[in-house]
C-alpha cells in the first residue's frame, strides 16, 4: 500500500508538467535520435529469428515464417485525447519509423490495456484482415474492428498464432484500462515456433511465474529447456518496483527461466522524471552478461547468427548472435 500511494503520489507532482508540455504551454526537452531504423522488408523476411526494438515494449519478432508486433505504440505521447490534443508523457527516444516502414505483420500481440502499451490509433492502422490479433481476457471492446482474427487468451491458455503456439502466463502487474477499471486481463507471452522458444513478458514486477520454462517441455512442447530470447521491462521502476522489475530483478527472472538471451525494453522512451534515462540500462549491465543482451538501444535489431543474411544488407545498429 505504502508503494502505490508513494506512485500515486509521483503521477500527482509530474501532471501539471505533463499537461503543460502537451498543450505547448511549457517547452519540451530535445528527443533522442533512435540509434537505426525499422529493418526493410526484404532483410527481415530473409530471417527465420529476428528481433527489433522500436521503443517501450513494441517489439517486432521474426519467428519462422511468421511477423509479430507486441504492444504497438506509435504516437509521440503515451497518454489520452483531449479534443485534438494528446495529453501525457512525451518520447525520450525518437521513434525508428513509422507503421508504414513496418513490413507486413502476421500477429499483433497485447499484454495489457494501459495507456503507454494499447495505442488504438496505432491498432486501427494495423487492423488488416492478413493480421490476427493475441489479447488478453476482457479486452475485445477495446480492439478496433478489421483484424482477421482475435484470440482472447486467460492465464495458462494456449492457442496457435500465424506460424508459433502461444501460451499466457500471470505477470505481477495489472490490466486495468483507468484507474477504476479492475476487470480486464492482463498476460506475458510464451511463443514457440520454428524450434525457438520465447518470453514477452509485457510489464510485470518480480516473480517466479516464468521459472518453470526453465524445465524442458514445461509448456507442452518437446523443445528443450529454458528461452531463447526473454523480452523483459528494466524501466519504470521508481516508485513502480510494485508493479514494475527492476534491472536486476529482470536479469534474476531471467536467469532463473534458462534464458539464452535477454532483450531489455521498457527504458529511455517515455519521459519519467523519476529515474535517469541512461540508469535502467546502467544496472543492467552490471547484473547481467553484456553479451547476452540484444537491443539495447531504440531501433536496434538483431538477426540470429544462423540465419542467411549478408553482412552488407545489415544496418549499423544491428547485431547477429
Amino acid at each position: 500500500m505504502k508503494k502505490a500511494v508513494q506512485g500515486a503520489s509521483t503521477i500527482i507532482r509530474q501532471w501539471p508538467r505533463v499537461v503543460a508540455e502537451s498543450i505547448g504551454l511549457r517547452r519540451s526537452p530535445p528527443v533522442r535520435p533512435a540509434a537505426g531504423r525499422i529493418p526493410d522488408a526484404p532483410t527481415w523476411h530473409a530471417s527465420r529469428f529476428a528481433a527489433s526494438w522500436l521503443g517501450h515494449a513494441t517489439v517486432l519478432l521474426r519467428l519462422g515464417e511468421t511477423t509479430i508486433l507486441t504492444d504497438p505504440h506509435f504516437q509521440e505521447r503515451a497518454g489520452v485525447r483531449v479534443g485534438p490534443t494528446r495529453v501525457g508523457r512525451r518520447r525520450d527516444t525518437a521513434l525508428p519509423g513509422t507503421i508504414d516502414d513496418l513490413p507486413p505483420i502476421d500477429v499483433v500481440m497485447l499484454s495489457h490495456a494501459h495507456l503507454d502499451h494499447w495505442d488504438k490509433a496505432s491498432l486501427k492502422r494495423l487492423a488488416k484482415s492478413y493480421t490476427s490479433a493475441v489479447i488478453p481476457r476482457g479486452t475485445r471492446r477495446l480492439l478496433p474492428r478489421g483484424f482477421g482474427s482475435v484470440t482472447e487468451l486467460a492465464w495458462d491458455q494456449s492457442a496457435p498464432a500465424g506460424g508459433t503456439s502461444v501460451l499466457a502466463l500471470r505477470p505481477r502487474h495489472w490490466g486495468a484500462r483507468y484507474f477504476f477499471d479492475r476487470r480486464r486481463g492482463y498476460n506475458s507471452y510464451v511463443i514457440e515456433g520454428d524450434g525457438k522458444r520465447l518470453l514477452f513478458a509485457g510489464d510485470t514486477a518480480h516473480t517466479d511465474a516464468f521459472d518453470v520454462l526453465a524445465r524442458a517441455g514445461s509448456t507442452g512442447s518437446a523443445l528443450q529447456g529454458g528461452v531463447d530470447l526473454a523480452i523483459m521491462g528494466i524501466g519504470n521502476y521508481a516508485p513502480w518496483e510494485h508493479q514494475h522489475a527492476t534491472p536486476e530483478q529482470a536479469a534474476a527472472m531471467a536467469e532463473r527461466m534458462g534464458a539464452r538471451r535477454l532483450m531489455p525494453i521498457h527504458h529511455s522512451t517515455f519521459r519519467d522524471r523519476s529515474e535517469p534515462i541512461d540508469e535502467p540500462m546502467e544496472r543492467l549491465l552490471k547484473a547481467w552478461n553484456p553479451s547476452r543482451i540484444i537491443c539495447s538501444r531504440i531501433g536496434e535489431s538483431w538477426f540470429c547468427s544462423d540465419d542467411p543474411i549478408s553482412a552488407d544488407a545489415l544496418s549499423v545498429a544491428t547485431t547477429k548472435g
